[in-house]
């Protein structure tokens, strides 16, 4: 895995926790998702919190109401549904300008048009091809329509004001990851990103202790973090679902049933999941370069191929 090959290699001397993972049977527990994130060799170098998933919006149940209240299948549908609620909220997606956040949006899209095979050849393989082809550039085109349900006056705000947007109503929805389940969400409705019902944009949270850090100490850590009492308490306050699926289900079925198809699962480029961060930021500045100042998708496609090229 290029980023894991990425840590050792470098300066920082990280602790092997093989150790606390033999005894705690992490290479038969966890999913293979999970442990690329953390394994090298036969070491590991990580202690599993928490996985999120990044392709999900936030639904202002009142607005839904009226517009339609039951999740659009695809991003044309969900385009027209946006038209619907553009009438009762006028400016009715609610995103910000910085890239991640568009991240956030295009790598959902992108899935929902292009399919799971052009997902990872965009983002994990990295192929230039990839930005010539019909789907891709369809995937461009839709972000652009997309652009025309956003106010320009919002395009400052943080993620955590867009949800309050949401919230009061000013607008529909807001394409972003299950950590908003950790603010007051109750007059949400949480809908995956249309076209992506049966896929899982996963975020895996590790923590990586230092060599210098007391072996003892941080196997004593491994043991109490990979604990189900402590798994849950943080998937709770976070949104997440725990690393460890034994206490999925005790979170949220819908989420660990999509987590049991490993075809389901792909890794979000906008988090550091598919390339080094160097990469994934060029990609980001181009995709929000794009979205911002609506840009002509075949010649953001260009430059797209070029960064991965």
């Amino acid at each position: 895995m290029e980023m894991v090959d990425a840590l050792i290699s470098g300066n920082q001397p990280w602790l092997d926790l093989r150790r606390v993972a033999l005894a705690a049977d992490w290479a038969q527990t966890l999913p293979r998702f999970v442990q690329q994130y953390m394994v090298h060799g036969d070491s590991w170098y990580g202690i599993p919190i928490g996985i999120h998933r990044a392709n999900m919006c936030w639904v202002n149940a009142a607005v839904a109401k009226k517009s339609g209240s039951q999740p659009p299948v695809d991003v044309a549908a969900f385009l027209m549904w946006l038209d619907q609620a553009q009438r009762h909220a006028p400016a009715p997606l609610a995103i910000g300008a910085e890239p991640w956040q568009v991240g956030v949006l295009f790598e959902s899209v992108l899935l929902a048009v292009a399919g799971p095979l052009a997902y990872l050849r965009a983002f994990v393989q990295r192929d230039p091809n990839v930005w010539r082809e019909v789907a891709i550039l369809d995937a461009l085109r839709s972000l652009q329509t997309l652009r025309g349900f956003v106010d320009d006056d919002y395009l400052g705000l943080g993620w955590v004001d867009q949800l309050a947007r949401v919230q009061r109503g000013d607008a529909a929805v807001q394409v972003m990851g299950d950590w908003a389940r950790a603010v007051d969400s109750s007059d949400l409705l949480g809908w995956a990103v249309p076209g992506t019902g049966n896929k899982f944009v996963a975020i895996v949270d590790y923590f990586v202790p230092r060599a210098g850090d007391s072996g003892s100490t941080a196997e004593r850590a491994a043991k109490v973090l990979t604990s189900q009492e402590f798994q849950l308490h943080f998937a709770r306050q976070k949104g997440c679902l725990p690393a460890l699926p034994s206490a999925w289900a005790c979170v949220d079925l819908v989420r660990a049933r999509l987590l049991g198809l490993r075809a389901a699962v792909l890794p979000s480029l906008t988090f550091d999941q598919c390339c080094a961060v160097t990469t994934k930021q060029s990609l980001l500045a181009v995709v929000a370069d794009h979205f911002v100042h609506r840009r002509d998708p075949k010649a953001t496609a260009r430059v797209l191929a070029e960064v991965v090229g």
